[in-house]
C-alpha cells in the first residue's frame, strides 16, 4: 500500500464533503457503515480499519465492516475492542508488542505486523456503549507509525457518525423485529411486503401461509412459560429453515406465525406448509431435560384477484380456523 502523509486541512475538507456526498444518496445500511469506515481511515490515514457492534445477546463484538477482511468475531470482554468497549476508553496503542491487552496470535497466524493501533468507543444518543472504531497502522511520513491527538480528535467525527447510523439501524430493527424469535413482527411484514412483493405481484405467484401452535396454552400451563418461549424459539427456527429463500416468516402475534411465500401458487404454498407440519411434528423442543412435542395447523391462500396482503392473511385465517376445528395438525388450502 502507498504511504500517504497526513492530510491538509483543505485535502481534509475535501474528503469529508467528498464522503459527505456518497452518505446522502447511499440508503442502504451496509454500504453506509462501509462508507463510514472508510471515511474514519482517510481522517486518520491508517492502514486497516473496522467498525464494531457489541452484540449484547450474543456476548460478541463483530465487525459491520473491516477493510482487507471478512467479518471478525471475538467473544465478549476480550482484545483492544473489548478494552475499548469495557472501560469505556480511547485506547492509543503506538508500540502493541510491548502491551499486554495485545494479542500477538493474529499477526503470527497471517503474517501481520501490527505497529499502532487505535481504538475508540462508539456511543448512541443517550451516551451509552454500542460498539467500538479501530484503526491499525498509521502511514506518517518518514515510514513512522504513530498515532497521536490530532487522530483521536478526526476520529471522533467518523465514531459520532457510525453512532447514529448504527443507533438509527438498531432502533428500526427493534421496531420491526421479535425479540424473542428474531423473526420480523407484523411491521417487519409489511415494510418486507411493501420492499419485495408488491414489486413482483402480476409476475410471480404469491401464497400467504398463517400457522399457530395447537394446545399452546397446554404447554404454558404444563411446563411454563419459559418452556413457551423455548418452543416459540424452536418453531421459529424451524419456520426460517424451511422456508430459506424461497420467502419469508412472520411472528405474527403469540403463537401464530405467517409465512409469505414468493413465486409459489396455493397448491405449491400448501405441499410446502405440510412439509413444514411434518418436520415440526417430528421434532422435539428440549427444555432444562423435558423433551417438548408440538404439532402446528395451517391454512393457505394465494394472493390473487386484486386482493391486499390483510384480506388475503384473512382467508388463510379462515382456513386456519378449519384446520384447529377439524382436528388439529393438518393443512387446509381449499374452503369447506
Amino acid at each position: 500500500m502507498e504511504k500517504r502523509g497526513p492530510l491538509q486541512a483543505e485535502e481534509m475538507l475535501e474528503q469529508i464533503f467528498y464522503y459527505m456526498n456518497q452518505l446522502v444518496d447511499e440508503k442502504e445500511f451496509a454500504a453506509t457503515v462501509l462508507l463510514l469506515t472508510d471515511l474514519g481511515r482517510t481522517l486518520v490515514n491508517s492502514e486497516r480499519a473496522s467498525f464494531w457492534y457489541w452484540d449484547r445477546n450474543k456476548h460478541q463484538y463483530w465487525t459491520l465492516a473491516a477493510s482487507d477482511s471478512e467479518r471478525i468475531v471475538v467473544p465478549e470482554e476480550t482484545g483492544i475492542v473489548g478494552a475499548s468497549i469495557g472501560n469505556k476508553e480511547t485506547i492509543v496503542m503506538n508500540h502493541p508488542y510491548e502491551d499486554d491487552r495485545f494479542n500477538p496470535q493474529v499477526d503470527k497466524d497471517t503474517g501481520y505486523v501490527t505497529r499502532s493501533i487505535l481504538c475508540m468507543p462508539v456511543t448512541n444518543a443517550r451516551g451509552e456503549v454500542i460498539g467500538a472504531y479501530q484503526a491499525i497502522n498509521k502511514l506518517g511520513e518518514n515510514g513512522d507509525s504513530v498515532f497521536d491527538e490530532r487522530d483521536v480528535r478526526h476520529l471522533t467525527m467518523a465514531a459520532a457518525f457510525c453512532g447514529k447510523t448504527l443507533e438509527s439501524q438498531l432502533l428500526y430493527k427493534e421496531s420491526h423485529e421479535d425479540p424473542l424469535t428474531g423473526l420480523k413482527n407484523r411491521r417487519g411484514c409489511y415494510s418486507y411486503f411493501s420492499d419485495f412483493v408488491q414489486p413482483v405481484i402480476g409476475r410471480k405467484s404469491i401464497s400467504v401461509v398463517i400457522s399457530d401452535i395447537d394446545f399452546f396454552k397446554k404447554i404454558n400451563d404444563t411446563y411454563g412459560h419459559n418452556a413457551g418461549d423455548a418452543v416459540l424459539v424452536h418453531i421459529a427456527d424451524s419456520l426460517k429453515s424451511s422456508v430459506a429463500d424461497s420467502g419469508e416468516v412472520v411472528r405474527w402475534g403469540g403463537e401464530e406465525f405467517v409465512l409469505l411465500f414468493t413465486d409459489c401458487d396455493e397448491e405449491m404454498a400448501a405441499r410446502r406448509a405440510e412439509e413444514v407440519r411434518k418436520r415440526i411434528e417430528d421434532s422435539t423442543c428440549e427444555f432444562e431435560g423435558q423433551q417438548i412435542k408440538v404439532t402446528m395447523s395451517f391454512g393457505v391462500k394465494e394472493l390473487a384477484g386484486g386482493r391486499s396482503l390483510d384480506e388475503t392473511i384473512e382467508y388463510a385465517d379462515a382456513r386456519l380456523y378449519q384446520a384447529k376445528t377439524s382436528g388439529r395438525n393438518c393443512v387446509v388450502f381449499k374452503d369447506a
